[in-house]
């Protein structure tokens, strides 16, 4: 059996990963960059046939026009098993780190959370076999390709697989607006599995039952939940920023002025009140407009020190020339 995996970097993933058989690849005539170029040096490097096709006809052979002018075709997706998961955390001398999905039922969706967990490191994807969405094409392109990096497991039954997990040591995490406490208040160091409901359901009852402890997300406004790929993208960095992330807040910055607008500090004036004088004013009287005649008696007649300096005599001249 084979399958169509389109788009560019899902394209360009299934050839890195190789993963799985890939036994020829269709190109738009005409289209050219440089993941197109990645693409085709990959395909002659494993002998992989090349076809250059007409727009029409990739949208035809796609189903759709979101091809990106790439379509590989490749053998079915392999799924992994869950013993696959537990190895490869005890491989990488790492506690376990999964991801449970109970019911997604959009692609989209489940696309999205494969990319977040292959950011966040996590050792595996689990989903159930019935009533939920597998890994086809259009949850490929939704990853980016990350669906071609990350192992996923497909499982009859999500509670056995749950109790198997519980069995090796892992405890079962579950995403529920009716949790106990807050997702950042639990301690995810140890070995964890995250489980999330489905987009419009959240987790069946018994899923619920079983797991170990139920975190919630804290809502300020006025919804009471988030889109499931949200949701899973949260309590997954939270699991990553416990384990490798340091939790220590940085320094507050210095304080800084505030200048409103202004490029540098205004300019401040101040008016000061006057001092006293420690000498005060003369009396009313002491401005004389003539000489007082208690103290100074005018001199009639010329200067004699005036005249022998030879200068004129100074004075009144209606009065005579007096001296003071």
């Amino acid at each position: 059996m084979s399958e169509k995996i389109y788009g560019r970097k899902p394209a360009l993933e299934a050839l890195k990963s190789g993963n799985r058989a890939i036994t020829h690849i269709y190109l738009l005539q005409g289209a050219r960059d440089d993941v197109f170029n990645q693409i085709e040096a990959h395909a002659r490097a494993k002998g992989i046939p090349i076809g250059l096709e007409t727009r029409h006809r990739m949208d035809t052979m796609a189903g759709n026009d979101k091809h990106q002018g790439v379509i590989v075709v490749a053998e079915d997706y392999k799924y992994a098993e869950l013993e696959d998961l537990l190895d490869l955390a005890q491989k990488k001398k790492e506690p376990a780190f999964l991801i449970l999905l109970d019911e997604i039922e959009d692609p989209h969706n489940l696309g999205a959370i494969i990319r977040s967990a292959d950011a966040a490191g996590v050792h595996g994807v689990v989903i159930p076999k019935n009533r939920a969405v597998e890994v086809n094409a259009t949850a490929i392109k939704a990853s980016a390709g990350a669906a071609e990096h990350v192992q996923t497991v497909k499982v009859t039954n999500l509670n056995d697989a749950i109790r198997t997990l519980k069995e090796a040591n892992v405890w079962v995490v579950g995403a529920d607006m009716e949790g106990s406490k807050n997702f950042f208040e639990y301690d995810f160091r140890q070995p964890v599995a995250l489980v999330i409901g489905n987009e419009g359901k959240g987790l069946r009852r018994l899923v619920r039952e079983n797991c170990d402890e139920l975190v919630k997300i804290p809502m300020a406004g006025k919804m009471s939940s988030l889109n499931a790929s949200v949701a899973a993208a949260l309590l997954l960095f939270e699991v990553t920023r416990q384990r490798k992330w340091t939790t220590a807040a940085p320094p507050p910055p210095p304080p800084q002025p505030i200048t409103y607008g202004y490029s540098h500090a205004p300019e401040v004036f101040t008016i000061s009140s006057p001092e006293a004088s420690p000498t005060p004013p003369p009396d009313k009287g002491f401005f004389r407009s003539s000489p007082d005649p208690a103290l100074e008696t005018p001199i009639e007649g010329p200067s004699e020190i005036l005249e022998d300096q030879g200068h004129d005599t100074p004075g009144n001249s209606k009065g005579g020339g007096f001296k003071w």
